[in-house]
């Protein structure tokens, strides 16, 4: 399922990387996303996000749901008006049917393609490998982590914001002090100067450029350089 900002094309390369400095470490993941890495990952996985709805989605499909496979103009509009976070379609329609898997970024369509029904598949597939995690609707800034491995993917600063804004300032900081205690790896195009870039990964996002063709961008690894 097409998430925005999400890391289904380079999650291989982010977990090889994760996997090589793990060190035997619990998995934490506080922006679980699309959850492309977290699915990559194995061993004891606690992944979380503020996004209760999202959260609400994957309790929900471990638990056996599974979302249609037509959802309408009509049905997407109501959920936009109404965003219940218990339901798990809310999260569903807001990322599965919507353009660039942006959260209620406008009812996608493309001739010959059924977005639910190929959200509906993706999930499916994605599933088998999310069965054991532990999913918690969380906000990061709550946890207090020790001895993890814990990669952060976080809103990118100057990006479109995804459904809240976002404090970076705040963010950064938090991973300076996590990082006392943990093994902190966050993803980002650029960083304040006391994190060092530990990997980085060209690839195309979803926006095109004059000649109608995807921007290529180098994904970026980074880690507090005191550690």
């Amino acid at each position: 399922m097409q998430y925005f900002g999400g890391k289904s094309k380079i999650r291989k390369q982010i977990a090889t990387f994760l996997t090589s400095i793990r060190q035997g470490r619990d998995y934490l993941e506080p922006f679980v996303g699309g959850a492309w890495v977290l699915q990559e990952m194995t061993g004891h996985r606690t992944a979380s996000d503020n996004n209760k709805a999202l959260i609400t989605m994957y309790k929900s499909l471990q638990a056996g749901w599974l979302p249609p496979e037509e959802v309408s103009e009509l049905l997407y509009a109501k959920y936009k008006a109404n965003q219940n976070e218990m339901d798990p379609l809310t999260a569903f329609i807001a990322i599965g049917c919507s353009f660039g898997g942006k959260w209620f970024g406008g009812y996608a369509r493309q001739k010959g393609y059924n977005f639910a029904a190929g959200g509906r598949r993706a999930l499916q597939k994605q599933l088998s490998f999310l069965l054991d995690v532990c999913f918690v609707a969380k906000d990061y800034r709550e946890w207090q982590p020790k001895n993890k491995l814990i990669y952060c993917d976080p809103p990118y600063e100057g990006v479109t914001e995804y459904k809240t804004k976002f404090d970076h300032v705040s963010f950064w900081e938090t991973m300076r002090h996590w990082s006392k205690n943990n093994i902190v790896v966050i993803s980002e195009y650029k960083a304040p100067n006391d994190f060092k870039c530990v990997l980085e990964i060209p690839t195309k996002t979803i926006i095109r450029g004059a000649n109608n063709k995807p921007v290529q961008v180098v994904e970026q690894l980074f880690m507090y350089k005191s550690i």
